[in-house]
């Protein structure tokens, strides 16, 4: 079978030949400086480069990739190991990224690549000027003298659905990464994995957003223009599109504190967007509508408030009946509560990530408690949303792409 290979060095290549160049490829170590090194140019080619400074996500992968966060990460694995431990890389990693988070594959490969691990990532056949231009700039920076080592342990493969491509790098893999949703799971999970292969899955998620009514209204304007900047880049980016996109937002506080705020901030939200020239497509805005009014007959919507042509707002008076569909593009369902505790009877084992403002930290821990699992593996400021860290979906991600070799004397 032949594929189309982007790093390194794009062209066609048999399949065949390179997974059988990838597990013979010289072991990897985690954290070893030839990676380090890679990923702080990668970093630091990406905060000075012209196309990221137009694309926020790129410059938040850079920032993720810089030297003191690596340096970080490295303290922490070596922190979760024991003099009786040795930490050595889980083998030959399948990444399988969604198409819809142009940089979430990088972030897949970065913490697998630190772990010490040979990785094979499957890119979308769906065209993408930014993947295109972070293949381009990892393969330039693998071909720098010293990086030979690190060149053999990656190849990043482009193809469609393809079960039987699929099959053969699944049948290689020690630990095999899906991205994507429900759909994509189950049809990746269909090719087996060798007996001592496991999977990492990301399934369908649903995401929300707590804001306190009370300190909302305590911000000045400049606070209030950094609070609707943070909001833009949870919502805007992909469209909603990520898992972690907030689409309900609770206030927390009386009707009275919330009516005196929630025009300001939506206001605000909106004018960043227009100021930062977000121009949902008209596809987008009638997907958006006709959705809006589907939800007015179905759900337990009471009002809507539209902000200009990116921000729509659906208001409910209470959350049980309330789906979890949801089109992207700028949409928002608001509800009022009196405390975060509104929320423990709700929120199910799809819901990922709450972002939040105004609160202590002991309420966010309280709320987490009371939960036990039954949803919300996410806790992040407001700003926050998109920025995938070392523990997502309730994996401590490190930890799972390392294995443990028990040494006793």
């Amino acid at each position: 079978m032949k594929v189309l290979c982007r790093v390194p060095a794009r062209g066609e290549v048999d399949l065949d030949e390179l997974l059988a160049g990838l597990t013979a490829a010289p072991p990897g170590q985690p954290h070893a400086e030839d990676v380090l090194e890679l990923c702080h140019q990668f970093s630091t080619r990406l905060m000075a480069d012209p196309v990221a400074r137009v694309h926020p996500e790129l410059m938040t992968l850079g920032f993720f990739m810089r030297k003191a966060e690596l340096a970080r990460m490295r303290r922490e694995l070596e922190a979760l190991a024991r003099p009786d431990v040795v930490q050595v890389p889980a083998g030959l990693v399948f990444h399988v990224p969604p198409g819809n988070v142009d940089t979430i594959f990088m972030y897949s490969w970065l913490l697998s690549v630190l772990a010490g691990n040979t990785n094979l990532v499957r890119l979308s056949s769906r065209a993408s000027p930014v993947v295109d231009h972070l293949c381009a700039l990892l393969d330039e920076l693998l071909a720098r003298p010293g990086l030979a080592d690190a060149r053999a342990r990656v190849a990043m493969i482009q193809y469609g659905h393809d079960d039987a491509i699929t099959a053969a790098c699944s049948a290689q893999a020690a630990v095999r990464i899906i991205w994507g949703g429900d759909a994509t799971v189950a049809a990746v999970r269909r090719a087996p994995l060798p007996p001592f292969g496991r999977d990492l899955t990301f399934a369908d998620r649903w995401s929300l957003l707590a804001l306190a009514a009370d300190g909302v209204a305590e911000l000045d304007d400049a606070g209030l223009t950094r609070l609707a900047e943070q909001l833009h880049n949870d919502i805007y980016w992909f469209d909603q599109g990520a898992c972690s996109s907030p689409r309900l937002c609770l206030w927390v506080g009386t009707a009275a504190e919330v009516a005196e705020v929630r025009d300001r901030l939506w206001t605000a939200v909106a004018a960043v967007a227009t100021a930062r020239g977000h121009r949902p497509e008209m596809a987008v805005r009638m997907a958006r509508e006709l959705f809006a009014h589907q939800a007015v007959l179905d759900g337990p919507v009471v009002g809507r408030a539209d902000f200009g042509p990116g921000l729509t707002v659906l208001r409910v008076d209470r959350l049980d009946g309330l789906a979890r569909a949801h089109p992207g593009g700028g949409l928002l369902f608001e509800a009022v509560a009196p405390s975060l505790a509104s929320l423990d009877r709700w929120i199910s084992r799809r819901d990922q990530t709450l972002t939040h403002f105004g609160f202590a930290r002991h309420e966010l821990i309280e709320l987490a408690q009371r939960l036990a699992g039954r949803g919300i593996d996410r806790l992040v400021p407001v700003g926050q949303a998109l920025a995938l860290a070392r523990f997502w979906d309730g994996y401590d991600l490190m930890a799972q792409l390392v294995r443990n070799v028990h040494v006793v004397v």
